[in-house]
């Protein structure tokens, strides 16, 4: 994985700011470091959690992704495509007027999938176009 991918996805995890996330993290910096970044007792503990009963099964599940190198729950795996020149710079916005009920729908949807809006939203916008790159 190149210093690009590793940070997108970095970021990409971090606006998810769950309990995935905090282990998606983890695990991700694991896997773009390797043994340099904690302890191999550390790493096998993070490893189990969530199995056989363990509560901790988001921790877990977000670390194992990230270990793996898979793309943060909720983003497609073009996210932080090698092929894509560079992340497009947000350098203009986007503004909506809508129904109070609308939104605390979208809202409640985003958290439900663990993410914010704005990144639910814009999520939600590139699938509707067939996640063409843009």
């Amino acid at each position: 994985m190149n210093e690009n991918k590793f940070k997108t996805y970095l970021t990409a995890a971090k606006s998810l700011n769950n309990e995935y996330s905090r282990g998606y993290q983890r695990g991700l910096r694991r896997h773009f470091h390797g043994e340099g970044f904690g302890s191999d007792e550390e790493h096998e503990q993070y490893m189990k959690l969530g199995l056989h009963g363990d509560y901790r099964v988001d921790i877990g599940n977000g670390y194992r992704d990230g270990f793996t190198g898979k793309p943060p729950l909720g983003f497609h795996a073009n996210l932080g495509n090698s092929n894509a020149q560079h992340e497009l710079p947000a350098d203009s916005q986007l503004q909506c007027r809508l129904n109070s009920q609308l939104k605390s729908r979208f809202v409640k949807q985003a958290q439900k999938e663990g993410m914010k809006l704005t990144p639910w939203i814009l999520k939600t916008l590139q699938n509707a176009c067939h996640d063409e790159e843009i």
